[in-house]
């Protein structure tokens, strides 16, 4: 809840028309219930009107600051009921990531059990990762259709029930890749991308939301019972691994056909 009151408190002040006013957030007596007192906005349609709402958030995006310079937060937010890895500051967003995916992917082998193929996977698209040079941004941090509202007082688009820290912009439009969600039409997507413009190289923004997405689906993959996201995951990794390293793809998959066919005719793999 503390996570919640913070980052509303940022996103607020930097823009008050895109969030309501968070005033206090506390613990019931003698029970295992929190609360939180904000401002009241009546929600109308979700998600917004796309040119409105993507105007918005772009203006928050452009207009925050970090107050440190650096990527991170200064107390933990969640996904969901997810813990996310935000209390730290790091000078490189590739390195906060990485830590935010390695994460993930730990707690969706504890939830739903360790899976080698795709944790060597994992493992290279980390180890592979690095970043350019960009700004640290605010973020909601789970941005989907049910956090963003039209508030039916005003008509005008605003965010809910946030998770925030400061990243690259581009990761906040991660969570609208899947299909799952009506933020991954097209009149959102190019709507924002027409507000902020493509970090560089712009032409692998698309790759770079592939990148982001893969943080949101492994969140689903572990709050969602009996889904296909672990699945989706892992091909979406083997696309990028393709790409940006195939020789190290190659190996890796070399390496498992050995093991398969080492296993399949009674051999121990060590």
């Amino acid at each position: 809840m503390l996570g919640e009151y913070e980052s509303l408190k940022a996103i607020h002040a930097v823009s008050p028309k895109i969030a309501p006013e968070p005033y206090s957030w506390g613990k019931y007596d003698g029970l295992d219930t929190y609360f939180l007192l904000t401002e009241f906005r009546e929600v109308g349609k979700q998600p917004p009107n796309p040119a409105k709402f993507t105007k918005r958030l772009a203006e928050m995006h452009k207009k925050s600051q970090s107050p440190t310079g650096k990527f991170g937060f200064h107390v933990t937010t969640c996904h969901a009921k997810l813990r996310q890895i935000t209390d730290c500051w790091e000078e490189s967003w590739a390195a906060l990531y990485r830590k935010q995916l390695a994460h993930m992917i730990e707690l969706d082998e504890a939830k739903n059990g360790e899976w080698l193929e795709f944790k060597r996977v994992c493992q290279l698209i980390l180890d592979k990762s690095n970043g350019r040079t960009i700004k640290p941004c605010l973020v909601h941090g789970d941005l989907w259709d049910e956090n963003s509202a039209t508030d039916t007082a005003d008509n005008e688009p605003f965010i809910l029930d946030a998770g925030s820290f400061y990243a690259h912009n581009e990761y906040e439009i991660g969570n609208w890749r899947a299909a799952r969600h009506r933020l991954s039409s097209s009149a959102y997507v190019r709507s924002y991308r027409q507000e902020y413009p493509d970090s560089e190289p712009k032409e692998e923004w698309d790759d770079r939301n592939l990148l982001y997405s893969l943080r949101f689906d492994l969140g689903t993959a572990i709050l969602i019972p009996h889904n296909h996201q672990r699945q989706t995951v892992k091909e979406n990794m083997t696309i990028l691994c393709k790409k940006y390293f195939p020789s190290e793809l190659a190996a890796l998959q070399a390496s498992e056909r050995t093991r398969t066919r080492m296993r399949s005719g009674g051999i121990l793999a060590l």
